[in-house]
């Protein structure tokens, strides 16, 4: 049997360690609970658990009650990059002129058991057009659209085994972009976590309520700080706000720096149940704590502002090629 392995999958599988970490440091603070992990109780597992229970809920049931307006996916034989462009802005207009919002799935091509066909979309707000380029030779197409509201950031690339859905919605007079649609709306709520808390209160203890809800909200608060945002208080509200832009969910540094943290300060909750203390809190916070995170905080940021730098060098030479075309002609 033939295993994929894409990059998504990878960010995926280091994204849900970063969550279950940090649910078990959420669970570290409540009273007793390091106590009785000592003694063997796996309460504080419970905080883990629950921390990627809402990723699990959007990627093994909500994703699939998604209705799709449209699939497109590329011609395997004879991969044409503008008329993927064409068809993406096709339903953009649509969703402009409707009544209602298009769900469109972009989907790659499968030309043998490893060979698919790939390609990346970019929404130029900028211009209000959509610019799709096709991995294989590298060929660009450029349909215009006009204004549009872009809620993610960067390119969208189309993987192995499937690429992902977009909602289009008239939205004042432009055309919004949403980003997988059927991911943190209600399951990314607060009111979830409460609800789910009160629930294993009930059945289990109230101790091991709180350890619920603490892990199921210490996710959702994480997930803030990239671009997507979430639906925080479903079912009372509907729309999904946008996050704090900070970083993308599937970077490897904040994920590494989020596993790096919440192991350290779990290691310093661990030794602050002890009778004794063997840790001294501020050298250990110092070096422990603080340096990593001044470290991999300068060094993603100047990664980022690399990315940020080049691509406004490809804005800039996109919109000389553009002006020189133009003048070409009207000349």
């Amino acid at each position: 049997m033939l295993v994929v392995v894409t990059k998504r999958q990878h960010a995926s599988n280091m994204k849900n360690i970063a969550h279950f970490a940090s649910g078990l440091l959420a669970a570290s603070f409540v009273p007793g609970v390091m106590e009785d992990a000592a003694r063997g109780s796996l309460l504080i597992a419970l905080g883990g658990a629950c921390a990627m229970l809402p990723d699990t809920l959007d990627f093994k049931l909500a994703r699939y009650f998604e209705r799709r307006d449209a699939d497109i996916a590329p011609d395997p034989v004879q991969p044409n990059a503008q008329f993927l462009a064409d068809a993406i802005a096709q339903q953009m207009r649509l969703a402009a002129g409707g009544q209602r919002a298009r769900v469109v799935q972009l989907q790659p091509a499968r030309r043998g058991v490893v060979d698919w066909l790939l390609y990346s979309v970019f929404f130029d707000e900028a211009h209000g057009d959509v610019v799709v380029s096709l991995d294989a030779g590298g060929s660009e197409g450029r349909a215009h659209v006009g204004a549009m509201d872009y809620t993610y950031d960067g390119s969208l690339h189309v993987e192995e085994l499937g690429g992902p859905s977009l909602r289009f919605s008239a939205s004042g007079q432009c055309v919004r972009v949403d980003f997988l649609p059927w991911h943190r709306m209600w399951t990314h709520s607060f009111v979830i976590a409460l609800v789910l808390g009160l629930l294993v209160g009930v059945l289990l203890e109230p101790r091991a309520g709180l350890v619920a809800a603490l892990g199921y909200a210490v996710h959702i608060l994480g997930d803030q700080l990239g671009y997507l945002g979430s639906n925080l208080f479903a079912p009372f509200t509907r729309g999904r706000g946008k996050g704090l832009g900070l970083l993308h969910s599937g970077d490897t540094i904040p994920n590494l720096l989020t596993v790096w943290l919440s192991l350290a300060l779990l290691l310093l909750n661990m030794d602050r149940a002890r009778e004794i203390p063997l840790i001294t809190a501020g050298p250990y916070l110092a070096f422990a704590v603080l340096l990593p995170t001044v470290l991999l905080v300068t060094i993603y940021t100047r990664r980022r502002w690399r990315e940020h730098a080049a691509r406004l060098r490809e804005e800039t030479q996109c919109q000389r090629e553009l002006v020189a075309e133009s003048e070409e002609q009207q000349a």
